[in-house]
């Protein structure tokens, strides 16, 4: 196995397929990348995209190039001395006819050998004992009555099946000679599955699906025979060492996470057993601001969406945040604190997309109490589903981990929060049935009925923190957009130096070998745009008068504005996402912009929504969008944009070469998203998807310029992906000091914005010190940083002769106080190595 160094994560599809992944390994080899970090290889519904919809995971995808080109993908990192790292989908399948388990579940029912693979409730009201499929595009009656479902003998070899559009499903029965002429209400009393209408799916829908994606359906991994054939390719490759490790997708989805990891880490182990090196296993994992990945959980850590929050945030000036929550509020009419637009989102995710996920627990838990509470004495439907969503809507982390076998302290602090919330906020009844169903969720005595409270409560208050917070209130909310990210909460405004420092010494503690992410296939915005936008919070004054600008120049020449929280997003948006060069290429720019809106209005769920999507209004601002971006007569609307943008993007170029230089050098594994070695001003999926521009970044490789001429000409994205060149480049010459190394924080003898540490370790030591809340310095003088920043500050470096990664002058530090504008030399970043 070769040693992890950093990784670079690839999104793998028919357009991009393993044999590319190939032709770009001595790039990456190159770059100094140790491991390739695919995306899903398993067979997945044709055509996908990303991977995530598997059919078969005991087959690599045939649409990616099959088990031949993983075979040979393997082999050529090899040859580079790099390796691979898998992404497997241990929680979820597709619901779809080429998932033979899946299949064989509606044909039989529950007599099918694969009916505990998925999570179904067979009792739930109205389901007869049957699967509900939210297939139907009208009301059952009247598909039937319009002919819409359609017995299709040709369809399957010589198996009938029902078709219904372009969905295909089973005929229990199959080769009865009348089966193709009986009536159509007949053959679907006949069978263990009964389609209904798409609309009534959140509330009829009875198994566990991947967030409300009812073409996704919750595995039941924790069963023998699932959890073996999940995992038996990945095991076997493994084993080959055709790979190093494992990528976990949402481990909150699983029954009992820390069971599975331990029996994933043992098969792991098994299978590599002998070698040099464990296999690594990650697992992606949202984190609140405080809190821990449980330290029983036997992996190398996270994928780094909680340092991609702390590094987002580090970059914020706290001051900021007031002065623009209260122009986002007299502008919008929105509230103002995130949390009360969290409730809400939670409340409506509850009352429509998890309905049926809310009343699989509420069914559960009023069999309890029928079983244990004299009918005198109980507390009825009604308050214990106001009591039940009043513990769910507060819940403050995605979930907690109470199992069969135990439950950590950690678990019972969340519930203490919750219930003592529930007690302040609640009328008396609804508190007093929070605290009977928090009583049967700790009952100290083991009862099947308890431990299947747990999993069901766990397994439903992770989707709906996903749901309610990324998916839907990130939409509503618009104080500053780079704080709505995946793995963040907007009301964690930012974080001081040395709150950082401390997180990063915990990780370097805990699990050393965490993933360090900037950027993923999930973001909303690209690293660089967050880092742009974050200059916004030290100037909250002149960002407002720079809306009602924009605003004023738009209603001057005729353009009618959208709603004022539309508008207040878009102006963001578009500022953080305008091209460093300029608009040279407006078409393309106003079809990404345009993407980007109308996701965002239906994810929002205000003006329209996926499910019920208003045609007029989103023609109108999609009007307006190109308008704005395109005609002639809005020039001067995009010159207001064009000089917001050059006021404050040197600084987000500053602030992005900062957490560039952090991920590389903390305590972690750095990992690369496909692309962002130059600025990533993407947008959320499918832009920050796009195809790769591999001629340019390897044209950057051999890029003569120096440091300072990079600097000046920061622009084109060179001086990016040097930093980042030359770091990789120091984590192969030094790979023992940045896995092993101690971390020493340093502090300047006087505040200044910066941060400074010591990585020490293997007879090397590395001297980090970035800059940050430079919004100050004018932008005439691009990425380079004055010394009026520094403020006559000094810093106290270890004894030692230095070289600056950056330029190579050298230094000699007897442990006296060193000017921080000596050691910086007009760079927001400087970095030195003593090897």
């Amino acid at each position: 196995m070769t040693p992890v160094r950093a990784t670079v994560r690839l999104q793998l599809h028919a357009g991009f397929t393993l044999a590319d992944a190939a032709r770009q390994v001595d790039y990456y080899a190159a770059l100094g990348i140790s491991h390739l970090y695919l995306s899903p290889i398993w067979r997945a519904v044709s055509g996908s995209t990303h991977g995530y919809d598997v059919v078969d995971p005991t087959e690599v995808n045939p649409e990616l190039g099959g088990e031949a080109a993983l075979r040979a993908l393997s082999a050529t990192a090899r040859a580079h001395g790099m390796g691979l790292v898998l992404d497997i989908v241990p929680n979820h399948m597709a619901a779809h006819a080429d998932n033979r388990w899946w299949w064989d579940v509606l044909l039989h029912g529950q007599r099918s050998g694969c009916a505990h693979w998925f999570d179904i409730q067979w009792n739930a009201p109205l389901a007869e004992g049957r699967v509900q499929l939210p297939v139907l595009d009208r009301p059952l009656q009247d598909a039937m009555s319009d002919g819409v479902p359609q017995v299709d003998r040709d369809g399957n070899g010589d198996a009938p099946t029902l078709l219904h559009h372009d969905s295909r499903l089973p005929l229990a029965g199959a080769g009865a000679p009348d089966l193709a002429s009986a009536d159509i209400p007949e053959l679907l009393d006949a069978q263990a599955y009964r389609p209904i209408w798409w609309r009534l799916g959140d509330d009829r829908i009875n198994y566990r699906r991947f967030f409300t994606i009812s073409s996704l359906a919750g595995l039941q991994v924790q069963h023998d025979d699932v959890f073996e054939t999940v995992h038996r390719l990945p095991l076997a490759l493994l084993a080959e060492g055709v790979a190093d490790g494992l990528r976990v997708d949402h481990v909150d989805g699983l029954a009992d996470p820390q069971a599975y990891l331990q029996r994933l880490r043992g098969a792991m182990d098994a299978a590599c057993a002998g070698r040099e090196h464990p296999p690594l296993l990650w697992v992606e994992k949202i984190l609140a601001p405080d809190e821990e990945l449980p330290p029983e959980w036997m992996c190398d850590g996270t994928t780094g969406y909680d340092f991609m929050d702390q590094v987002s945030a580090w970059l914020h000036q706290p001051t900021g945040e007031a002065a623009l929550a209260a122009h986002w509020q007299a502008r919008s009419g929105r509230p103002a604190s995130f949390a009360i637009e969290e409730r809400l989102a939670r409340q409506e995710v509850l009352e429509r997309g998890l309905r049926s996920e809310f009343d699989a627990v509420l069914r559960h838990l009023l069999g309890m109490e029928r079983d244990t509470v004299a009918a005198d004495a109980r507390w009825g439907r009604a308050a214990m589903a106001r009591a039940l969503t009043a513990l769910l809507v507060r819940f403050p982390v995605y979930r907690s981990y109470a199992s069969g076998h135990g439950s950590s302290e950690g678990d019972r602090r969340w519930w203490s929060e919750v219930l003592d919330a529930v007690v302040r906020e609640e009328r008396p009844d609804t508190a007093l049935a929070a605290q009977w169903i928090a009583a049967r969720f700790w009952a100290e005595v083991a009862d099947p009925a308890r431990d299947a409270l747990r999993v069901r409560f766990q397994q439903l208050s992770a989707p709906l923190n996903a749901k309610a917070v990324e998916d839907r209130a990130f939409y509503r909310y618009g104080v500053l957009l780079s704080r709505n990210e995946v793995g963040s909460r907007p009301d964690q405004f930012a974080l001081s130096t040395r709150a950082f420092h401390t997180r990063a010494l915990m990780r370097a503690h805990r699990n050393p070998q965490a993933m360090l992410a900037t950027a993923t296939h999930d973001h909303k915005r690209g690293e660089d745009s967050r880092a742009r936008l974050a200059v916004l919070s030290e100037h909250p004054q002149w960002w407002t008068r720079q809306t009602r600008t924009l605003e004023r120049t738009a209603k001057r020449i005729g353009l009618r504005l959208p709603p004022a929280p539309v508008a207040q997003m878009l102006w963001q948006t578009l500022v953080g996402a305008w091209p460093v060069q300029g608009l040279a290429e407006p078409v393309a720019f106003s079809a990404r912009i345009l993407q980007w809106q109308a996701k965002a209005m239906r994810e929002g769920d205000l003006w329209s929504s996926w499910t019920d999507p208003d045609a007029g209004f989103e023609a109108r601002l999609e009007a307006f969008t190109h308008d704005l971006l395109s005609h002639r007569a809005a020039a001067p609307v995009r010159r207001v944009l064009e000089q917001s943008v050059l006021h404050i993007a040197a600084a987000g170029a500053r602030n992005g070469l900062a957490q560039l230089a952090l991920r590389l050098t903390l305590p972690g594994v750095p990992d690369l998203y496909q692309g962002t070695e130059g600025w990533d001003l993407s947008l959320v999926d499918p832009d920050n998807r796009r195809p790769v521009d591999y001629a340019q970044r390897r044209g950057w490789l051999a890029d003569p310029r120096s440091w300072p001429q990079l600097l000046a000409q920061w622009q084109d994205g060179a001086v990016k992906a040097r930093l980042l060149r030359l770091l990789l480049e120091a984590r192969r010459e030094q790979p023992a000091l940045f896995r092993d190394g101690d971390y020493q924080p340093l502090h300047a003898d006087r505040e200044v914005p910066m941060l400074a540490f010591v990585r020490s370790g293997a007879g090397a030591r590395l001297l980090v010190t970035v800059a940050h809340h430079t919004g100050a310095e004018p932008a005439r003088v691009g990425a380079a940083l004055g010394d009026a920043h520094w403020r006559g500050a000094a810093l106290s470096v270890p004894p030692g002769r230095y070289r600056n990664l950056l330029t190579g002058a050298e230094f000699t530090s007897d442990g006296a106080p060193t000017r921080l504008r000596q050691l910086f030399h007009g760079s927001p970043v400087a970095i030195y190595s003593t090897w």
